[in-house]
């Protein structure tokens, strides 16, 4: 018993087993580098509003009211152990050069942009828009707007996203290569 196919059936099986690699590959390829979810429509996170007040309250310190008082505010929207980090390593350093800087903070307000990265133990880097309003040492407002990442972690049983820390502009530029 032969067999018959004729050439133009052979080319068109073998044009589709080529074109299915290649959308195989492609989609591959896609899924690799996250490009599905770049395309996608994105889907608003809730329980956002701990995380960003700290990183408002962070910007926006009331300097009359005290170190204690700026650190209790911004601690309000972070996990303990993100806290713990602010009280024990660096808040001091952070709080002495906004308090020495001559300025009045007025209001900050804080936008997360996007959703950058999952690290291994569940927490996300967000990037950020933050934009602050403050009188300068010659009582002149002025309006300043910058980006920064933060690390975030979720909390089950409040279903928040809390402050873990601010990540400094070497890491930024390190893993992310821009500035802040």
């Amino acid at each position: 018993m032969d067999i018959v196919v004729s050439r133009k059936t052979l080319q068109n099986l073998l044009i589709t087993l080529a074109l299915l690699c290649l959308v195989g590959t492609g989609a591959y390829l896609a899924w690799q580098n996250n490009l599905l979810e770049r395309f996608l429509p994105q889907r608003e996170l809730q329980g956002t509003e701990p995380a960003l007040g700290a990183v408002t309250a962070f910007f926006a310190p009331g300097i009359e009211s005290g170190y204690e008082a700026w650190l209790a505010k911004v601690c309000v929207g972070m996990s303990e152990n993100g806290c713990g980090l602010l009280r024990d390593m660096y808040g001091e350093t952070v709080w002495q050069a906004l308090a020495t800087s001559g300025a009045k903070f007025l209001q900050a307000n804080t936008k997360q942009l996007e959703d950058v990265e999952t690290l291994e133990n569940g927490h996300h880097i967000w990037k950020l828009n933050v934009e602050v309003r403050l009188l300068d040492p010659q009582g002149v407002e002025q309006t300043s707007q910058m980006q920064t990442y933060a690390q975030v972690s979720f909390d089950k049983e409040s279903k928040t996203w809390r402050l873990e820390r601010i990540l400094f502009d070497q890491e930024i530029k390190q893993r992310y290569g821009g500035q802040s």
